[in-house]
């Protein structure tokens, strides 16, 4: 028997879970998800749930984008949070001396990438949830973080929402094709500005 990758897992549950979204608390179970997969590092990939609701009804399709894009952004404030509140914790005990010097000039690099590392990590199957915990880790711009969030998932949402209206269930396969030439793009974009910026 072929074992699953973790993707095709996720779509093969999407699909499973597709009465569930189809009923009144559909728009609950999105929220939840989009929320769990931007908050925690868990093998959740919120896009073929989007699809499976969009689906279920194709009017529903700004409401299903609007609603995956305020729980993932929020999800995100969440884990930047937490890493927040424990980057006090971890820098006062272990980042002393010699070493802490070092690392805080790190962090004062990577608070200036805090925009494009997150809109890097909204777009592009990079998981959202690590930048989110690494800018919080950082004491990158709450702000900054934010807006990039807003951005890069609202772009991926609009795109997931906008080909499944268009192409229905052959929307999976589409995106997976766009995401794959878009993450190519902004990976070759974030590149060239940190080398820009040195």
């Amino acid at each position: 028997m072929k074992k699953l990758s973790i993707e095709s897992q996720v779509e093969e549950a999407a699909q499973q879970a597709g009465g569930l979204l189809r009923s009144r608390y559909g728009l609950w179970v999105l929220a939840c998800l989009s929320f769990a997969e931007s908050a925690l590092p868990v093998p959740i990939i919120t896009d073929p749930f989007l699809i499976a609701y969009i689906l279920a009804d194709k009017k529903s399709v700004y409401k299903g984008v609007f609603v995956t894009l305020c729980a993932s952004v929020l999800g995100g404030i969440f884990a930047y949070t937490l890493a927040f509140s424990f980057y006090e914790f971890i820098a006062d005990r272990y980042f002393v001396g010699v070493i802490g010097e070092q690392f805080f000039a790190i962090v004062d690099q990577l608070q200036e990438g805090t925009f494009v590392v997150t809109l890097l990590g909204a777009i592009t199957p990079i998981p959202y949830t690590l930048v989110a915990l690494g800018a919080g880790f950082v004491k990158g711009s709450l702000i900054l973080f934010i807006i990039a969030s807003i951005i890069g998932r609202g772009g991926r949402y609009i795109l997931v929402g906008w080909v499944t209206y268009m192409f229905g269930e052959k929307a999976i396969d589409i995106i997976r094709r766009r995401l794959l030439f878009i993450s190519l793009l902004c990976i070759v974009g974030a590149f060239v500005y940190f080398i820009l910026h040195k």
